[in-house]
């Protein structure tokens, strides 16, 4: 199975988005407040924060699950180009977002910015 992202969009305040990344053999989530995600896919640099999964591989089961309302943002395949500390480069492909995603982590937290490909996007299903 190929690595999955998936993002939670959590609209109970404060609100926020969860985006996660299962890589088959273990999951990261990098979670931004509700106002960074137009700035995200953009293309500005934002602020996240690392997210305990609790031992979760399930990209249906939201982190925080008890949390009040939760909604699925995007999904899609991801392919991961690196990921190893402090840089993390992952291609991400679903109806949101369909191009690359770079992670550094910072001195407080990481730092997300989205790349928007310029090929031309698969149609939805």
């Amino acid at each position: 199975m190929g690595a999955t992202f998936a993002i939670h969009h959590y609209p109970d305040p404060p609100a926020f988005y969860n985006i996660i990344i299962d890589r088959g053999d273990s999951v990261a989530t990098f979670r931004i407040v509700q106002f960074d995600m137009l700035a995200l896919q953009d293309g500005t640099e934002v602020k996240a924060e690392s997210v305990d999964n609790g031992g979760s591989g399930d990209l249906g089961r939201p982190v925080d699950c008890g949390r009040g309302t939760v909604r699925l943002f995007d999904s899609g395949l991801c392919a991961i180009e690196r990921w190893s500390h402090p840089v993390y480069i992952v291609h991400i492909a679903g109806r949101q977002f369909y191009g690359t995603l770079h992670i550094l982590k910072a001195d407080e937290g990481y730092s997300l910015r989205y790349v928007r490909s310029r090929a031309n996007k698969p149609s939805p299903r």
